[in-house]
């Protein structure tokens, strides 16, 4: 086992945070005291709706934050690497489109299990399709993004188990035609190619006060810097690894090429959603959006080859791809009276992704000998829910809601590896067959949910205020192994009959909020969540063996977390500073976890308990008029306290694949330029540790890293033109190192840009 020492940072992180806490308080008190500040230089009051009412982020007894629209915007926020990092105790682990994670106080997402359950809108986006599914839909229209830390299973159900990310979008407006247009440019550092994004928004009231649509459209063109460098290689008999004659199976010569630029990204998106109010009590939500985004090959780079090279012999054969396309259906309908509101949640989302890999390293693990082998995985998750909630309203001392959730979702997959070793001879010699390896399209997972939850708050005394909910689910799951064939099936393998279980799961929340004067909130809560039982992949004939010594079963247990926090939330200086900060401590049971294979395959095991601390602090100030400062921090530990045998972990080993730590601090100045422009400039810092991924016994640390980002914008009326610029040190940093075995291919997050964006309304 390789033993790798964290990092001590964090302790003068927690020092230079606080002394900017308290300097930044200081500067914005004096700026209330002093006669001559402009009462306007106060931060804007967030309304969240992470408890499914609407209310003062800084009441609300949970740690959530949350970027506004002017945030998106100012920032330059589009997808989940802009702006997942700048979230305290929040990582995304980029592994490419459609093989990307998302981790909330290190709880890692090993597999195809959600930690996080994502939502846009009302609608969930945590669809399970082989090797996970989260949609990286673009910030385009966008009123707020809410991120809501610990484990949320009284409100948000399975898959909440870490916490919730939520992607809000504009509704359409009753009352105003509008039409919002932009576009921007920019070069990447090794890089040949320039990159584009383009995007429109229309809103068309056709029944003034009653009946509205909106349409949403966007495009995005994102350059490679990724060159695959082939040197010649020469034709390699492999009949001997069969018993075979000399020269009856052999790979044909290959001559050397380069390509430039091979990981290019294209993703297209559009919304349609409208708004039917046709009386004051009754309004209907419905909203379709689609996004389909590809990568034109795979997205690592190889350390032998270079920084930014890759050698993809297989590109002679058959060229790499991810991809995903996400389709979403919502209606939702609320009903409201004077006391309570009725509100109704119809969703249907599919989710068809696909990867294509070369796995030319089976063959060299297996045989001795690169045979080249792609491996063309498909997968398609379909998701259909319903929730009905009743609910309070007013501002009366109890509250509550409640509330029933059904929940069907099936995936199915299919893989295939062609053989381009000897085309015209594989299908007299092996099996018949020109290809090593067959699954036709089949299911592999279907499950069934209901639940039933309640939640209510009561003011017992002034300023206090407790609050307690609960829920029950009940899931049906089936996981079976399509049928398989071809050499790494070892023959025909027919499908396995199905594996059923029933869950029975209750997940109840708590919590004491006191306000002892007004902006300060004080809670101390307790909440436990909920992951699903996880379904493993089919496996060739020559992993079998190993999959079942390191306790791989066709159906992963579900796990649980439950979490216990004190925190604190501060409006202070007039409404000039804001100062938010939690502890908390996990208990986390039954965690599924990956076990990567040597056959190059892996699987989902339930590895052990884990024990979990850690401290979070978000600071936003405004002491003067022209200058904005936020400041966010987060440390957490996740140590293994009793592990399964088989699975390759040990008791207080550090959980893998999550910084231990991460920071963001930026600072934005407003500015006139004359009389009719305004400016304004802006700097962010953001900070990501190290990350540690383990396969087998082996442990790979990829290091801590820095960015830095920069925007100077001029606004005049409705239009807006911005210069920026992102990683501007140009770090190579990764985020996915792959099995060492087969390479230790190496994800890097973007290399240095530098664009141009314009926006105009109207």
């Amino acid at each position: 086992m390789t033993l790798i020492q964290r990092t001590v940072w964090p302790n003068s992180i927690v020092l230079l945070s606080t002394g900017l806490a308290l300097s930044s308080g200081q500067v914005a008190l004096a700026a209330a005291a002093d006669s001559s500040a402009r009462p306007d230089s106060v931060l804007e009051e967030v309304v969240v709706t992470a408890t499914k009412r609407s209310e003062p982020l800084q009441d609300v007894p949970l740690s959530v934050s949350a970027l506004s629209a002017e945030q998106i915007q100012t920032r330059g926020f589009s997808k989940f690497s802009d702006y997942i990092n700048t979230i305290p105790g929040v990582y995304f682990q980029d592994g490419g489109v459609g093989n990307s994670t998302i981790h909330i106080r290190g709880a890692t997402e090993s597999g195809v299990g959600s930690t996080v359950a994502t939502y846009f809108g009302e609608a969930i986006t945590s669809v399970l399709t082989n090797h996970g599914g989260k949609p990286n839909l673009r910030l385009v229209d966008i009123d707020q993004v809410e991120v809501l830390r610990g484990p949320q299973g009284t409100l948000f159900g399975a898959d909440a188990l870490a916490g919730v990310l939520r992607i809000l979008p504009a509704p359409p407006d009753l009352n105003r035609t509008e039409v919002k247009t932009g576009a921007r440019g920019w070069t990447t550092a090794h890089s040949g190619d320039g990159s584009y994004h383009v995007e429109g928004v229309l809103n068309l009231p056709l029944i003034p006060n009653q009946l509205a649509v909106r349409w949403v459209a966007y495009k995005d063109d994102i350059a490679g810097y990724i060159d695959n460098v082939v040197p010649a290689q020469p034709s390699v008999d492999y009949g001997a690894v069969f018993g075979l004659p000399a020269g009856v199976v052999a790979t044909p010569a290959i001559a050397a090429f380069k390509e430039k630029d091979i990981n290019r990204e294209q993703t297209w998106g559009t919304r349609l959603s409208a708004r039917w109010q046709p009386t004051e009590q009754l309004r209907i939500d419905l909203n379709y959006t689609l996004q389909d985004a590809k990568l034109e090959s795979e997205p690592f780079t190889d350390p032998a080859a270079g920084p930014y090279e890759q050698r993809r012999a297989l590109d002679t054969y058959k060229a790499g791809g991810y991809g995903e396309r996400t389709t979403i259906g919502t209606v939702t309908a609320n009903y409201s009276w004077d006391a309570v509101s009725l509100t109704s949640i119809t969703n249907w989302m599919r989710m068809k992704r696909y990867t294509d890999q070369d796995i030319s390293f089976l063959a060299a693990a297996s045989f001795g000998v690169s045979i080249p082998w792609s491996l063309d995985d498909r997968s398609l998750g379909r998701v259909f829910t319903q929730e009905v909630r009743l609910q309070s309203r007013g501002e009366s001392k109890l509250q509550w809601t409640l509330g029933a959730f059904y929940l069907h979702q099936e995936a199915d997959l299919s893989q295939f590896v062609p053989d381009y070793s000897c085309p015209q001879c594989l299908p007299t010699v092996l099996f018949g067959q020109n290809f090593a390896f067959n699954v036709p399209t089949g299911k592999f997972s279907d499950q069934k949910q209901r639940s039933a939850f309640a939640d209510v708050s009561y003011e017992v005394f002034p300023g206090w205020t407790a609050g307690a909910g609960a829920r029950y689910l009940t899931e049906d799951i089936e996981s079976e192994s399509p049928g398989s064939e071809g050499l790494l099936a070892g023959g025909e393998s027919p499908t396995t009959a199905p594996v059923t279980g029933k869950i029975h799961e209750f997940n109840p929340s708590g919590y004491i909020r006191y306000k002892p004067v007004s902006g300060i909130t004080l809670y101390a809560q307790a909440s436990r969540g909920f992951r699903s039982g996880d379904v493993n992949e089919p496996y060739p004939v020559e992993c079998q063996a190993q999959a079942a010594s390191a306790g791989i079963k066709a159906i992963t247990q579900p796990d649980t977390l439950t979490n216990y926090e004190l925190g604190v939330k501060s409006r202070l200086a007039d409404g000039r500073l804001n100062i938010n900060a939690a502890v908390y401590k996990d208990k986390w049971k039954g965690v599924q976890l990956g076990v990567a294979l040597t056959c190059g395959f892996s699987g989902i095991v339930n590895a052990g308990d884990i024990d979990g601390k850690g401290v979070e602090l978000e600071i936003l100030a405004e002491p003067f008029p022209a200058w904005q400062f936020n400041l966010s921090m987060a440390y957490n530990q996740n140590h293994f306290k009793s592990v399964e045998s088989g699975t390759g972990y040990t008791p207080g080993q550090r959980l893998p694949d999550a910084p231990e730590e991460n920071a963001s601090l930026g600072a934005q100045y407003n500015f006139p330029v004359n009389g009719r422009w305004q400016g304004f400039a802006r700097a962010d810092y953001l900070y990501v540790g190290d990350v540690l991924q383990q396969f087998d016994v082996v442990v790979v640390k990829n290091g801590g890293y820095g960015e830095a980002n920069a925007r100077l914008g001029f606004t005049r009326d409705q239009l807006e033109v911005d210069l920026y610029g992102d990683n501007l040190t140009d770090k190579r940093a990764i985020s996915v190192t792959q099995n060492p075995a087969f390479g230790a291919y190496q994800t890097l997050i973007r290399p240095r840009e530098l664009g141009v964006e314009l926006r105009y309304a109207f």
